[in-house]
């Protein structure tokens, strides 16, 4: 169960990917439910509002196959996305294993150069991917420092054209 925190003393994203088929529509209801099943629970009186639906999900953002960023737990509740990093981190997931559409990308680009804003209330000082934090990781299946390094350019193996 996730834990109440400050806006401030979240200093670090962290990208995912949920390690589905390249290009299958997951939805962020499809990442709820496996983690529900993986024993995941909100702390829904954190607030309260805010996705209710959802009850299970670790993540902070989904983004979707069509590039739409869903909303899963707030940014005030610790996420269950990274062990050990949870509490001050956020925790996105792109659908799919190593493969993203330009949508998917550019949804990306967008939410973290938003995160990273100052003046924001968050304390970004770090980007990267879950591999990062985990020797034997492949998640997100691309190098966060070097997408970044490269200014938000994807290296074309990562892309996934239209079916």
């Amino acid at each position: 169960m996730g834990n109440r925190r400050q806006l401030s003393q979240i200093t670090t994203v962290v990208i995912h990917c949920a390690d589905t088929p390249n290009g299958r529509a997951n939805t962020i209801e499809d990442i709820d439910a496996w983690h529900r099943q993986r024993g995941f629970r909100r702390d829904l009186s954190i607030a309260p509002k805010h996705q209710p639906q959802l009850t299970a999900v670790g993540y902070h953002f989904v983004i979707e196959v069509n590039g739409t960023i869903r909303l899963g737990r707030p940014l005030q509740e610790t996420g269950a996305h990274v062990e050990g990093h949870n509490y001050n981190t956020i925790g996105i997931c792109l659908v799919g294993r190593d493969r993203y559409t330009p949508e998917q990308w550019s949804a990306l680009r967008s939410l973290v150069v938003s995160l990273s804003h100052p003046g924001n209330g968050l304390s970004i000082s770090t980007v990267c991917g879950h591999r990062d934090l985990f020797d034997g990781k492949t998640c997100p299946g691309f190098d966060v420092s070097e997408w970044i390094a490269q200014a938000y350019t994807t290296d074309l193996n990562n892309i996934l054209e239209a079916q």
